[in-house]
């Protein structure tokens, strides 16, 4: 039998399938996230994090995120 190819994911990713989407590793996801400086996760019980895939694809492309401040025009 032929392997189906993976279908788009939708809707949220838990870390582990985020860093596999961004192509990065899962303790680079953590670093990010500690440092307050890759893409908006939500804390989801005691230890688990997931990520929105619109929002990971924004924060792939360069657009802001809701909780980096508005910059003002110089």
């Amino acid at each position: 039998m032929a392997n189906k190819p993976k279908t788009a994911p939708t809707g949220w990713l838990w870390t582990e399938d985020a860093a596999d989407y961004l192509g990065v590793a899962v303790t680079t996801l953590y670093r990010w996230r500690r440092d307050d400086i890759g893409p908006t996760s939500k804390r989801h019980g005691q230890r688990r994090y997931r990520y929105k895939i619109s929002d990971l694809d924004a924060w792939m492309n360069g657009e802001p995120s809701d909780r980096e401040p508005a910059r003002a025009a110089a």
